[in-house]
């Protein structure tokens, strides 16, 4: 067929995703995105929707409901990223999610949904600051009823008391024990903690337990080269 038909692709990605194949639909969403920047017929995208799942559905519906009165819907916007953003959750590459995410949120007004999910990714990436500062936009959004979970409450809680004490970040660590990444960055910061606060000793022992697991971080391999220049043991 016509590699530049918009609609063929993202017929295709909706069926895929259907069959909960996300793996194989994200290419065809991406070739959406590069192809048609600009409008499509709502009765194609209504088309596509029989195929999504139903939530993904209702929301596509709602979106060609408010914009018939043109004739046309946007397929550069918040839906089509936050559709492919769904799959890179499924395909374990969180890190572009993230992206789409970003995208989507500037696409649509006030996404807190967009927020909420980059925040929760980041947050199981390990990297509570940008975690909290989803949050935090959140609630400079929305004042009230923003429906948060308790696990990033309990994040946000956490964040004022730990923030610049490696005892309190070992405390929330063990919050999320079965989260690698968590414990790699969590870890990072008690290297650091320590090593600005002059405790080579305990920098060096978490700094090494950091590097065991990224040798190539640069961030723990500074902090512990520091902490071998206190000690003196220039040789290392």
């Amino acid at each position: 067929g016509d590699p530049d038909n918009y609609i063929a692709y993202y017929r295709r990605a909706t069926v895929f995703l259907a069959m909960g194949k996300s793996k194989a639909a994200l290419p065809d969403l991406t070739k959406v995105i590069e192809l048609k920047m600009d409008f499509t017929a709502v009765s194609e995208v209504e088309h596509c929707v029989e195929h999504v799942e139903e939530e993904e559905a209702d929301r596509l519906k709602q979106t060609g409901t408010r914009r018939k009165s043109t004739g046309r819907v946007c397929v550069w916007d918040a839906e089509l990223r936050e559709l492919r953003a769904e799959c890179f959750i499924q395909e374990g590459e969180p890190r572009k999610a993230i992206s789409d995410l970003k995208a989507a949120s500037k696409l649509k007004n006030d996404n807190t949904e967009a927020f909420y999910k980059i925040s929760t990714l980041y947050y199981q990436l390990g990297d509570h600051e940008l975690s909290l500062r989803s949050v935090l936009l959140i609630w400079s959004l929305f004042a009230v009823e923003i429906g948060m979970s308790e696990l990033l409450l309990i994040m946000f809680h956490s964040f004022n008391r730990y923030m610049d004490a490696a005892s309190k970040y070992e405390s929330v660590m063990k919050t999320e024990p079965s989260v690698a990444e968590y414990t790699i960055r969590s870890k990072e910061r008690i290297c650091h903690c320590f090593s600005k606060d002059e405790k080579p000793v305990e920098a060096i022992r978490v700094c090494s337990e950091v590097l065991q697991m990224e040798p190539d971080n640069v961030d723990a391999l500074k902090d512990r080269a520091e902490a071998y220049l206190i000690e003196e043991m220039y040789d290392e």
